[in-house]
């Protein structure tokens, strides 16, 4: 009996490690249970009222085996008004900036479920949907949380989801690395020469640093390295910069916080797995916090 319970242990045990195959630790259901917030990053959608389009930053992660929060994850969702915190029986616009009617962010804005939930569950995409309460602010900001309204967070896609190793055997980066999140997600998106892009840093190793910025970039600068000239034409550059979730390296730059892109930097910045190469313009820090548990400010 003792060796068949073994059997049935291990049995599971690889179960769930196929179940989970894209991560390197398993995910079971109900597990890594606490609060999860979310940094809103809303789309140039030109709405001015009902739901808000946006990547939805997990906020924060953390390292540490046995963290609840030890991923960095990164959403494509969508934010639907309940109320706002007045006496409007309708729900109203929820008071965010919204692109591209306000060019820039200035604050952060997040959403966070008062109760606990499993981010397995989202993870292995069996929690799709959730209410929470909408602040400007965060528990990292330098000023009081302000509650903006209520609403209800739908997930669509989940764009980046990266387990967060804390092993001192993870070499670290030479150089900075970023991925990049498209603000335009329209058709309309793909022929315009000035892309707005959200640059988030790539969190890799131990302690590193969660960085969310805003940037722009001139397509019509960028260009392919001259060995894969004949790789690279318009339109393929383009797919490739507007391709969410790309990874960006800074080879002038060490992959350090103190060498983190800051506005009103321009820098070359090229596209890991590609040719691309193109000018970035910094043009607002909107979220930076320093691991390995993300509890202060850059």
């Amino acid at each position: 009996m003792m060796l068949q319970n073994v059997f049935i242990q291990i049995f599971l045990t690889t179960l769930i490690f196929i179940i989970n195959a894209q991560y390197p630790v398993p995910i079971p259901p109900g597990g890594r249970m606490a609060v999860h917030g979310w940094l809103i990053l809303p789309w140039d959608t030109n709405v001015t009222d009902g739901p808000i389009q946006a990547w939805f930053s997990y906020h924060v992660p953390e390292f540490g085996i046995d963290s609840p929060h030890n991923f960095q994850i990164i959403l494509n969702g969508l934010l639907t008004p309940l109320s706002c915190f007045n006496t409007e029986l309708i729900p109203q616009p929820i008071p965010i900036p919204y692109p591209p009617k306000d060019n820039l962010l200035q604050y952060e804005y997040t959403i966070t479920p008062p109760p606990a939930f499993s981010l397995n569950d989202l993870l292995l995409e069996n929690l799709t949907e959730f209410k929470g309460v909408i602040y400007n602010g965060s528990f990292d900001t330098i000023y009081e949380r302000i509650p903006l309204a209520l609403g209800i967070l739908t997930i669509r896609q989940l764009t980046t989801s990266v387990y967060l190793n804390e092993s001192q055997l993870i070499p670290t980066y030479p150089d900075l690395r970023y991925l990049s999140y498209p603000r335009d997600m329209s058709s309309t998106g793909d022929t315009k020469p000035f892309q707005h892009m959200y640059f988030i840093h790539e969190i890799h190793s131990i302690p590193d640093f969660d960085h969310i910025i805003h940037v722009i970039i001139d397509t019509t600068r960028c260009h392919c390295d001259r060995k894969h000239s004949l790789l690279c034409n318009n339109k393929k550059l383009l797919q490739q910069i507007r391709t969410p979730g790309i990874e960006w390296s800074f080879p002038t730059l060490t992959n350090d916080v103190k060498n983190r892109l800051l506005p009103p930097m321009i820098i070359k910045g090229r596209i890991t797995d590609g040719p691309v190469m193109c000018p970035i313009t910094i043009l607002e820090s909107i979220h930076c916090m320093i691991g390995p548990n993300f509890d202060e400010k850059c």
